[in-house]
């Protein structure tokens, strides 16, 4: 090989090396689980992770939503059960028996500690809802939901509006 195109290899590496992106050697773990090394050794989640306690993205955030709870609002009777249930896409949960009339899940966005509805029909019949809330827990360690969502009736004939306030506790 000659000397020319051997230091025309070696600079090619070099140049190459440089520009490859890469962690600060121990300051990264052995894996960042769902999500990237940044180059001061933090993970960097993806959307719908977190970290664990090792500092690692491997907690699906829906995971922590998920669960039976009974709901206590304003504009139902009584309290009912509701059932929150993982979804596909990492970043939503499904709300089974929301309202205490929805036959289909109401889908929700969940970030850290926040769940958020999109305005949506559940069930195709003029019915929408669309809200936010937030997840916490209570002085016995359980799960709560706060959760404030408007339905709409959207009828041309008798089109109307309610307003709720609900609290859901883990069972």
């Amino acid at each position: 090989m000659s000397k020319k195109l051997f230091l025309f290899s070696a600079l090619l590496f070099g140049m190459t090396v440089a520009l490859v992106p890469a962690c600060n050697g121990d300051k990264c773990p052995e894996t960042c689980g769902f999500g990237i090394c940044l180059e001061d050794g933090a993970c960097d989640c993806d959307p719908g992770y977190e970290y664990d306690t090792d500092g690692i993205c491997n907690v699906l955030i829906q995971s922590k939503f998920a669960g039976i709870y009974t709901a206590s609002e304003n504009c139902v009777t009584g309290p009912y059960l509701v059932e929150i249930v993982t979804n596909a896409d990492v970043t939503k949960v499904g709300i089974k028996s929301f309202w205490k009339l929805f036959q289909n899940q109401v889908i929700a966005t969940v970030d850290g500690t926040t769940l958020t509805i999109a305005r949506q029909e559940p069930d195709n019949d003029n019915f929408f809802v669309e809200g936010s809330g937030t997840l916490s827990t209570n002085a016995s360690g359980k799960k709560v939901i706060s959760l404030n969502y408007t339905v709409k009736d959207e009828d041309p004939m008798d089109p109307s509006t309610t307003t709720c306030a609900t609290t859901y506790t883990e069972n």
